[in-house]
C-alpha cells in the first residue's frame, strides 16, 4: 500500500528539531524530503550534539532519517538560484530562519509563492516575526520557561525543566499537520499559501488545557481544585517505583479497596472535596502503604482493582517490557552511517501496513550531486558550482 504523501516534495530548509522533525515525519508518510545544508562542514549542528558515532549524532539520526541532503551556500548568488529552482520543483518549502533572514536571502515568502502559486511555504519562527522578542535567538529551554512550563514542572516552589525539548517536538507536530492541512486545502482550491507559526504560541496552546487550567477561568464563581499534576505521582516501592493516583476522583473506591479499606470510613476522605482538603495527609499515608511493598505487589493489587498505574522503567528495561515488544515499537538494525542503532519505528500505520522505518540520516551533501542532475544541471555545471564554492570543497 502506498502512503499518503508518495508524490509530494518537501524541501527543508531547518536546523535543530523543530523543522527536521517536521519534514521527518512527512518523509515517514511518504514524502521525498530533501535536507538544504550550508557548505561550512558541518551542516545542521544537530549533526555533532549528544551521543554520536563518527559525525551523526543519536538524535539528528532521530529526527532526519529517510531524507536526502544538498548543500548549497545560499549566501551565494548561484546558491541562491539553485536553492529557488529546487523550491520551484516542490509542494511543500519549510525554513526556520530568523524572521526577515529569508527575504534578504531572496528566498522570502511574497517572492517565492508570487512564482509558485502552488507551493506551501512554511516559516517556523521562535516567537513569532514581529514583535519585541521577535529577533532573538531561540531554544526549546527558553519557551518552557516563558510559557509557564517550567514553574508548574516543578515542585517546592524551584522551577524545573522537562529533561527533553518538549516544545521543539510538539511544534514539530503542529507542523506537519499544518502542513497536511494546507496540501489538503490545495487539492480544493488549487493554491498552496503561507503556513506561520511560533514555538511560542504553539508551546501555549499545547499547554494551556491542563498546565494553566488554574489560570484560564476568569472571574469570582471558580470553584478551585486541585492542579492535574498534582493528581498522579511516582512512589516508591520497598524496590522501585510505580505511579499512581494520590487522591483518586472517579477511581477512589478502587484505590481504597486496592490500599485501605479503612479510608471508606474516615470522615477526612468522605467526599471529593474531603479528599482535596486533606490532600497531603492522604497522600503520606498512600506513600507508606506503597513503600512497604515490593512494586510488583503494588502493581498486582492495582490491576487487580481497575487502577491505572505502572512501573517506573529505567531507560535500559523500556526496550523489555512486554507491551513494547508486543507493538513491535523498537527496531535494532544497521542503519548507514549511523549504524547499529535502537529506534522507534513510525507510531502510525496506513491500511493495516508494517510501519517500515526510513532510511538512515544523509551525511551533509549526500545527494547534492544527484538533487542538482535533477534539477537540469549538468556535470560540468555541478563542477563549476563546486569550484566557486557554492557547493562546498571538492566531495561534499
Amino acid at each position: 500500500m502506498s502512503l499518503p504523501f508518495e508524490g509530494i516534495r518537501v524541501v527543508e530548509a531547518a536546523q535543530m528539531v523543530a523543522g527536521p522533525l517536521a519534514g521527518m515525519v512527512m518523509a515517514e508518510q511518504g514524502a521525498d524530503v530533501i535536507k538544504v545544508e550550508l557548505p561550512d562542514g558541518v551542516g545542521d549542528r544537530m549533526r555533532f550534539l549528544g551521543s554520536r558515532r563518527g559525525s551523526m549524532s543519536a538524535i539528528y539520526h532521530g529526527v532526519n532519517r529517510g531524507k536526502r541532503s544538498v548543500v548549497l551556500d545560499s549566501k551565494h548568488p548561484e546558491g541562491v538560484a539553485a536553492l529557488r529552482r529546487l523550491i520551484g520543483t516542490a509542494d511543500v518549502f519549510v525554513q526556520n530562519f530568523r524572521p526577515g533572514a529569508a527575504d534578504r536571502l531572496g528566498i522570502g515568502a511574497d517572492d517565492v509563492l508570487a512564482e509558485h502559486p502552488r507551493l506551501v511555504y512554511v516559516s517556523v519562527s521562535g516567537y513569532g516575526p514581529t514583535g519585541p522578542r521577535a529577533g532573538e535567538r531561540v531554544y526549546d529551554y527558553v519557551i518552557q520557561a516563558m510559557s509557564g512550563m517550567a514553574a508548574v514542572q516543578g515542585r517546592g516552589g524551584r522551577p524545573e525543566l522537562a529533561r527533553h525539548v518538549v516544545i521543539d517536538k510538539v511544534t514539530a507536530l503542529t507542523v506537519s499537520q499544518a502542513i497536511a492541512a494546507a496540501l489538503f486545502q490545495r487539492e480544493r482550491t488549487g493554491r498552496g499559501q503561507h503556513v506561520e507559526l511560533s514555538m511560542l504560541d504553539t508551546g501555549l496552546w499545547f499547554f494551556w488545557p491542563d498546565g494553566m487550567m488554574d489560570r484560564a477561568l476568569q472571574g469570582d464563581d471558580v470553584v478551585d481544585a486541585p492542579h492535574f499534576g498534582d493528581l498522579a505521582e511516582v512512589l516508591a516501592t520497598s524496590d522501585g517505583h510505580v505511579t499512581a493516583v494520590a487522591m483518586g476522583g472517579r477511581t477512589w473506591p478502587n484505590l481504597v479497596a486496592a490500599f485501605n479499606p479503612a479510608w471508606s470510613d474516615d470522615p477526612r476522605y468522605a467526599t471529593a472535596r474531603d479528599r482535596e482538603a486533606h490532600q497531603r495527609e492522604l497522600a503520606a499515608e498512600l506513600a507508606a502503604i506503597v513503600g512497604a511493598m515490593t512494586t510488583d505487589e503494588c502493581l498486582a493489587r492495582m490491576h487487580a482493582n481497575d487502577i491505572p498505574g505502572a512501573r517506573v522503567l529505567t531507560p535500559d528495561e523500556v526496550p523489555l517490557e512486554p507491551q513494547v515488544v508486543h507493538n513491535d515499537s523498537l527496531i535494532v538494525h544497521d542503519n548507514g552511517p549511523v549504524g547499529t542503532i535502537r529506534e522507534a519505528r513510525p507510531p502510525v500505520r496506513f491500511g493495516g501496513a508494517t510501519r517500515e522505518v526510513p532510511g538512515p540520516a544523509p551525511e551533509a551533501g549526500e545527494h547534492t550531486d544527484e538533487i542538482l542532475s535533477e534539477l537540469g544541471y549538468d556535470a560540468e555545471a555541478i563542477a563549476t558550482l563546486r569550484d566557486d564554492g557554492v557547493l562546498g570543497p571538492p566531495g561534499v
